[in-house]
C-alpha cells in the first residue's frame, strides 16, 4: 500500500476514491496471495508476473495521475488484470461451476487487494468490497479493433468456490460503441475508468484525471447506494468488473491475444487517507449517486418476417437426414433481467437457469439439458442476428455436463453466415439464416466446411488441464448470444428475436 502524505488539498481536489488500473507498480503493495480453492491464481497454472508498465502513451497519464493522488493526500493500493477461464477454473476445482462462460470471450478480471482491517472478500482478488468514499480507477488503453469490447460491474453475492451465486449487472457496461477515449476511435486509445457510489469522490477522482491529460477520455460506472450496500464489513455487498474482448477484425488477431496475455491498464484502489488510522472508516460523508438510466434495447424492427424461411430450413434440415430420427430441443429465455432478478434474489446454481450479469446479452436464449450420444448430432439454425442488424456479435455455443456447465464449442455470426445455402440455396433470405451442425457421428454423419465434430462422450474433458475432475460429455446444453445492437449500443429486445433452435439426431434402430 502506498500512502500519500496529507498535505494542503484544494478545496476542488479533496479526493475520496480510485479505481482500477491494470499492472502493479513497483511503489504499490501486492495484493495478498490467497490459498489455492479460491478465486486467485491455482498453482497448477502458469505463474502470474508483474504485468508489463503501460504503453509510452499511457504511462505519462498513469504518472501523473499518481502525482495527484500523492498531492491530495490519498491511499493508494494496485490491483492486477488476468484472464479468468472459467473451463480452467473449473477443472482445478477453483468454482463449482464454469457457469456457461463464452468461450470466444475470456474474461479479464480486475483483481482488487483488500484493506487492511476489512472483512475478508469472498472470492479474492477478484470480487471486492468497496468503502462507501473509495473509487476504483483504470488507466490504460482500449482493445484493438473487434466486433466488441465491454467494461461490466457486475455484483456477486455467493462462493464461487461452492455456489450458488447471485451475480447481477450493475447498470449498463462501457461498450465499443459508447466509450470515450483520447482520440478519434474506441480501438488502442488511451482511457480512463472510475467506479465509485460517491459524488463527491467521483467529482475529485475525475478533477484528477482531467488534470492527469484524460480529459475527455475519462469513464464512469456508479454502484448506487440506492440498490448496493457499499461497505468493508461482511453485510456489504461485493463486487467484479471485468473487461469482455471478442472478435477482432482480420489482421488484429495477434493483437488480440497479446492484449488478453498482458492487459495495458493499470488498476488502481484509492481513498482519502485516514487521520484515525482506521481504513475501514470513511472520510467523507455519504454523498450518494443516483440509479444511471438505462439505455433502451429495440428499435422496434423485427426478425420475425423471416419466419416463413425458418420454417422451410428446419423442413430442408430434417429431409437432408433420412436416416436419423429426429427432434427438437426447446430455445427458451435462460434468465431474467438484472434488475428483477436482484429485487427477487433469483440464484444462479446449474443446471438451473437464473439471473446472471446479463445487460449486454439479450437474456441468453437457452436449450433445457440433452443428450447427444456417439453416432448421433445437432443442427443449431435460425436467425444470423448481425446479418439482420440487430446484433453486433451473435454466436451459439454447446456446454457439457448438467452442473459444470463448461464450454464445449462455439460458432459465431462471422462463420455461420452463409451455413443456411446448405439446406435453401433457392430462397432469397438464406443469407439472413444460419444452419451449424455439431457431430458425433463422424463420418458416417454429415461433413463439410459448417460442421463442427464433438469429441466422444468418453472424452476425459479436464485432462487437457492436467486433472481429473469428472465432466458428463454426453449432457449438452446450447445458449444463443446476441450483443449490442448498433443502433441502441445495448442489447436487442428479445421480443424482436427470431429464437434460435436446435434439432438432434440419433440413428434409427433397425
Amino acid at each position: 500500500m502506498t500512502t500519500h502524505p496529507l498535505r494542503g488539498r484544494p478545496a476542488l481536489l479533496a479526493l475520496a476514491a480510485a479505481m482500477l488500473l491494470a499492472a502493479p507498480t513497483a511503489a504499490a503493495a501486492t495484493p495478498p496471495e490467497h490459498p489455492h480453492g479460491t478465486f486467485s491464481q491455482p498453482a497448477t497454472t502458469a505463474p502470474v508476473g508483474p504485468r508489463p508498465s503501460p504503453p509510452a502513451d499511457t504511462a505519462r497519464y498513469v504518472e501523473r495521475f499518481e502525482q495527484q493522488l500523492s498531492e491530495s493526500g490519498y491511499v493508494s493500493q494496485s490491483g492486477t488484470e488476468e484472464v479468468f477461464d472459467l473451463n480452467r477454473r473449473y477443472c482445478e476445482g477453483v468454482v463449482f461451476s464454469g457457469l456457461w462462460p463464452n468461450p470466444q470471450s475470456p474474461y479479464i478480471v480486475t483483481g482488487m487487494p483488500e484493506v487492511p482491517g476489512q472483512a475478508p472478500n469472498t472470492n479474492p482478488p477478484a470480487t471486492w468490497r468497496l468503502r462507501q468514499d473509495e473509487a476504483v480507477v483504470l488507466i490504460g488503453t482500449t482493445p484493438p479493433p473487434e466486433a466488441y469490447f465491454s467494461f461490466d460491474l457486475t455484483h456477486l453475492k455467493g462462493s464461487l468456490a461452492t455456489g450458488p451465486v447471485l451475480w447481477t449487472s450493475v447498470g449498463d457496461p462501457i461498450n465499443n460503441k459508447t466509450v470515450r477515449t483520447q482520440g478519434p476511435t474506441p480501438y488502442d486509445r488511451p482511457f480512463a475508468l472510475v467506479v465509485t457510489g460517491n459524488g463527491r469522490t467521483r467529482a475529485e477522482v475525475n478533477k484528477m484525471l482531467e488534470a492527469s491529460g484524460l480529459r475527455g477520455a475519462t469513464n464512469n460506472l456508479t454502484i448506487p447506494p440506492a440498490l448496493y450496500r457499499l461497505g468493508l464489513d461482511r453485510g456489504s455487498d461485493e463486487f467484479l468488473l471485468a473487461t469482455r474482448t471478442l472478435l477482432p477484425e482480420p489482421g488484429f488477431e495477434k493483437a488480440l491475444d497479446a492484449y488478453r496475455a498482458s492487459p495495458p491498464i493499470k488498476a488502481f484502489r484509492v481513498r482519502p487517507q485516514s487521520g484515525s488510522g482506521n481504513e475501514r472508516k470513511p472520510v467523507y460523508a455519504p454523498d450518494p449517486l443516483p440509479v444511471p438510466p438505462l439505455r433502451v434495447s429495440g428499435t422496434g424492427a423485427t426478425e420475425l418476417d423471416l419466419n416463413p424461411a425458418l420454417q422451410l430450413l428446419r423442413r430442408r434440415i430434417i429431409e437432408a437426414h433420412p436416416g436419423y430420427d429426429v427432434h427438437e430441443e426447446i430455445v427458451e429465455r435462460g434468465f431474467e433481467e438484472s434488475n428483477v432478478g436482484l429485487q427477487a434474489k433469483l440464484f444462479t446454481d446449474p443446471p438451473v437457469t437464473g439471473v446472471a450479469a446479463l445487460s449486454n446479452d439479450a437474456d441468453d436464449p437457452i436449450t433445457r439439458n440433452f443428450s447427444l450420444p456417439d453416432g448421433s448430432f445437432a443442427v443449431a439454425y435460425g436467425a444470423n442476428h448481425v446479418a439482420t442488424g440487430q446484433a453486433t456479435y451473435s454466436s451459439v455455443s454447446l456446454y457439457a455436463d448438467r452442473k459444470a456447465s463448461v464450454s464445449l464449442a462455439a460458432q459465431n455470426n462471422r462463420l455461420l453466415q452463409g451455413s443456411a445455402q446448405d439446406f435453401i440455396p433457392d430462397q432469397p433470405k438464406a443469407d439472413k439464416l444460419y444452419a451449424w451442425t455439431f457431430s458425433r457421428a463422424g463420418d458416417a454423419g454429415p461433413t463439410g466446411r459448417h460442421v463442427t465434430a464433438l469429441p466422444p462422450t468418453g472424452t476425459d474433458f479436464c485432462a487437457q488441464y492436467g486433472t481429473d475432475r469428472p465432466v458428463d460429455m454426453s449432457t449438452l446444453r446450447l445458449v444463443a448470444r446476441a450483443y449490442m445492437q448498433p443502433e441502441t449500443a445495448t442489447r436487442p429486445a428479445l421480443s424482436s428475436l427470431l429464437l434460435d433452435r436446435l434439432l438432434v439426431f440419433t440413428p434409427k434402430k433397425k
